[in-house]
C-alpha cells in the first residue's frame, strides 16, 4: 500500500509537468515578391511584447530557396505552428464593399457566393474568401465588407511553410492589422460619426483605408511605395498626394455623406521627417497626423535591438504589429476550407489524445491501490466491451441500410421536385431581370427575390409563373423601387406556392 501511494505521487507529478504551458510566442509572416518579414511578441509580465523583427531579401530565390530560409528562421526563432499566422498585403487582394438586401447571416452567405462571380473573372472554387457585415439599416439592407484573393498564392504561402516544417494556423488580411495597429500608435479619441483615412507607407505600396466606428469602409491598393522615386523626395510627395486624393475620390463616390476628419499616415523609420505635414494638409484638405510605425508599440530588448539592426529601413511593419499583438479580434480569416477541416479534426484528435493520456494515467494510479478488487470488473468490463462491439457492427449496417433504402424512397418520391422548380422559373423569367435568392422550404412554397429594371416586368415574371401547373396563387410580397446612381432599380420577392399536387408531405421533405 506504501509503494502504491508513492506511485501515485510521483503520477501527480507527472501530469503537473505535462501540463505545464510553455511560453507563448506569436509569430507573423508576411511574403512579397521581394521581401519576407517576421514579427514575433510573447508575453512579458502579463504584457504582450515584441520580441523579434526580420526581414530578408527574396527577390531573387526560388520557392525552395524561400523555404530553406524560413526552415533556419523556425529553428534559430523556435517557431511554433500553434501560434503562426501568415498575413496577405492589401495589394495581392480583391475587396468589394456591398449592399446586399437582407439582414439575415444565413442570406447574406448565400448572396456572397452569387457575387463572386460578378465581383472577381474567377469563379468560386479558384478564390479564398472571407467577409465582415459591417451594420444593416432600417430597410433591412446589409453593409458587407468582402475580401477576396485567388487561391494560388495562398497555396504557394502554405507550400513553402509546409516544406520549411510549419503550418499556419491563421491566414489574416494585413489591412486588418493596420487597424489593430492604430488602435495601439493612435490613442487620442476620433468624432465616431466622421470618417477618417489610415495609410500605410510601404516600400513598394501604400494601403489606404477609410475607417468610421473602428470599421474599415473603405479600402484599396495604391501602387507607390517610399522608394520608388529614389532621391526625388519633392517629387515623391507630389505623386503621394495625388494618389491619395484620388482614392479619397473613389471613396467619396461611393460612399455619399461621411466627411473626412482626420488622416493618419504609418511610416517606416526611412521616411522619417520627410514627409511635409503642413503640405499634406493643405493638399489633402483634412488634418493630417503621421506616426512612426512603432510608435507606443512595447518592445522587449531583443526586439528593439533588431529593430536597430535592421539593414533595410523602408519597409513597413505597421499591419503585422497589429496582428501580433492583442488590440483586437481577427474577423477575416483566408484560411483555405480544406485546411480549416483538417485543422478541426486535429484539434479534436489532440484534445481527445490529452484526455486519453489523463484517463490513463488516472486508471493507472487508481489500479495500484485497487487492483485485487478490479481485476474481476475489468474482465467483466472486457467482455462487455467485447459484446457491444460485435451488436455495434450489425446495428452499423442495419442504419447503412435504413438510410439507403430512406434516400432512395425520398428520391423517388420527390422526383426531382427542386430541379423542376428551378426550370419552371427559368422559363419563365424574363432577361431582363435577375435573381438575387431562390428559397425553398422543402415542402410547399418557393421564394425569389431579385431586381428589375421595370415594375411591370415583375408583375408579367408574376403572371408567367402563374401560368405555371406547379404553382398556384402566385403573389408579390414587395416590389420597392430605389435609385443606384441615375438608374432606378426595382427589388422584389415573389411567393410560389406550389399547387395541391405537388406540395410535398412532412415525411417525404427535401
Amino acid at each position: 500500500m506504501i509503494r502504491a501511494q508513492k506511485y501515485y505521487i510521483g503520477m501527480k507529478i507527472d501530469i503537473a509537468k505535462l501540463l505545464q504551458k510553455k511560453e507563448q510566442v506569436t509569430t507573423v509572416f508576411q511574403i512579397d515578391n521581394n521581401w519576407l518579414r517576421l514579427i514575433q511578441a510573447k508575453a512579458v509580465k502579463r504584457e504582450k511584447r515584441v520580441s523579434m523583427i526580420k526581414a530578408m531579401d527574396i527577390s531573387s530565390l526560388s520557392d525552395e530557396e524561400i523555404a530553406l530560409k524560413v526552415s533556419s528562421l523556425a529553428v534559430e526563432l523556435k517557431i511554433n505552428s500553434r501560434h503562426l499566422i501568415l498575413a496577405i498585403p492589401r495589394h495581392l487582394t480583391t475587396t468589394r464593399n456591398l449592399d446586399l438586401p437582407s439582414a439575415n447571416p444565413a442570406e447574406i452567405k448565400d448572396m456572397i457566393e452569387l457575387q463572386i462571380g460578378k465581383q472577381t473573372p474567377y469563379a468560386s472554387d479558384e478564390v479564398i474568401k472571407d467577409y465582415q457585415i459591417l451594420g444593416s439599416n432600417a430597410d433591412g439592407y446589409s453593409k458587407v465588407l468582402l475580401v477576396i484573393v485567388h487561391r494560388d498564392i495562398v497555396g504557394r504561402y502554405f507550400k513553402i511553410l509546409e516544406a520549411a516544417g510549419l503550418k499556419a494556423q491563421k491566414v489574416s488580411f494585413s489591412s486588418e492589422g493596420l487597424l489593430n495597429w492604430m488602435s495601439l500608435a493612435y490613442r487620442q479619441k476620433l468624432a465616431a460619426e466622421k470618417a477618417h483615412i489610415l495609410i500605410e507607407v510601404d516600400y513598394d505600396a501604400s494601403d489606404f483605408e477609410v475607417v468610421l466606428n473602428d470599421k474599415m469602409v473603405f479600402g484599396r491598393s495604391i501602387s507607390l511605395g517610399f522608394s520608388q522615386l529614389p532621391g526625388q523626395l519633392e517629387q515623391w510627395q507630389k505623386k503621394f498626394i495625388e494618389e491619395v486624393n484620388h482614392s479619397i475620390y473613389a471613396y467619396q463616390n461611393e460612399i455619399i455623406g461621411k466627411e473626412i476628419d482626420k488622416i493618419i499616415i504609418s511610416r517606416p523609420r526611412l521616411v522619417g521627417d520627410s514627409l511635409d505635414k503642413a503640405v499634406l494638409e493643405k493638399e489633402l484638405g483634412a488634418s493630417v497626423e503621421i506616426i512612426d510605425q512603432f510608435k507606443d508599440i512595447p518592445l522587449t530588448e531583443e526586439g528593439a535591438s533588431s529593430y536597430n539592426n535592421l539593414i533595410r529601413t523602408d519597409l513597413s511593419y505597421a499591419g503585422l504589429l497589429g496582428l501580433a499583438l492583442p488590440a483586437g479580434e481577427h474577423k477575416i480569416d483566408l484560411v483555405p476550407q480544406e485546411h480549416q477541416i483538417g485543422k478541426a479534426v486535429k484539434e479534436k484528435g489532440k484534445d481527445l489524445y490529452l484526455m486519453g493520456i489523463l484517463l490513463v494515467f488516472i486508471l493507472v494510479a487508481f489500479s495500484g491501490v485497487f487492483l485485487g478488487r478490479m481485476y474481476n470488473k475489468e474482465r467483466y468490463l472486457g467482455q462487455l466491451k467485447q459484446r457491444l462491439a460485435a451488436i455495434q457492427n450489425k446495428t452499423k449496417e442495419l442504419n447503412s441500410m435504413i438510410r439507403g433504402i430512406e434516400t432512395i424512397k425520398d428520391r423517388v418520391y420527390t422526383r426531382g421536385m427542386s430541379l423542376n422548380l428551378i426550370y419552371e422559373v427559368h422559363r419563365a423569367i424574363l432577361p431582363e431581370m435577375h435573381l438575387v435568392s431562390i428559397s425553398f422550404d422543402g415542402k410547399e412554397e418557393l421564394v425569389l427575390r431579385g431586381q428589375s429594371n421595370e415594375m411591370s416586368e415583375v408583375f408579367n415574371f408574376v403572371n408567367k409563373l402563374e401560368e405555371s401547373s406547379y404553382f398556384q396563387n402566385v403573389k408579390s410580397k414587395y416590389a420597392t423601387k430605389r435609385k443606384v446612381g441615375d438608374k432606378e432599380i426595382t427589388d422584389f420577392e415573389i411567393s410560389c406556392p406550389l399547387a395541391d399536387k405537388y406540395k410535398i408531405s412532412d415525411k417525404h421533405k427535401l
